[in-house]
């Protein structure tokens, strides 16, 4: 796994939006992150649910990659903890331990996807 840059949406934290390797401890979260179609995406990890910036781009049969860590291996200089759900790893390359494979779809056994998503760059200006 080599280091980007992310793309937070407008509003989040810049942590969220650093060029670092990010990790979570969270599988279900990782698999949505790996399942989502190009463009933001609401997740919320409390209630399982996800909602899709570009649903039309969601591919349900899309191959995707699950890359397992052990965080004991990575020096603790290189964390930037964003929160408890994601920490940036500011390495230009890391190993994985492990390596699944997955379809996209697969999210829809652990989130509801919902269509109520909101542009935050519009929010408030009605």
């Amino acid at each position: 796994m080599r280091k980007r840059k992310a793309n937070a949406p407008p509003g989040r934290p810049p942590e969220e939006a650093l060029e670092a390797i990010y990790l979570t401890p969270d599988f279900l979260f990782a698999l949505a992150c790996a399942a989502r179609p190009p463009g933001t995406s609401n997740i919320d990890l409390t209630e399982r649910t996800i909602c899709f910036e570009n649903p039309d781009q969601f591919e349900p049969e899309e191959t995707i990659y699950i890359y397992f860590v052990d965080p004991t291996k990575i020096s603790e200089d290189k964390k930037i903890y964003i929160d408890p759900y994601q920490v940036a790893v500011i390495e230009d390359e890391i190993i994985p331990d492990k390596v699944e494979i997955y379809k996209s779809g697969d999210l829809l056994k652990h989130y509801r996807v919902i269509d109520e998503w909101i542009d935050t760059d519009k929010k408030g200006s009605d």
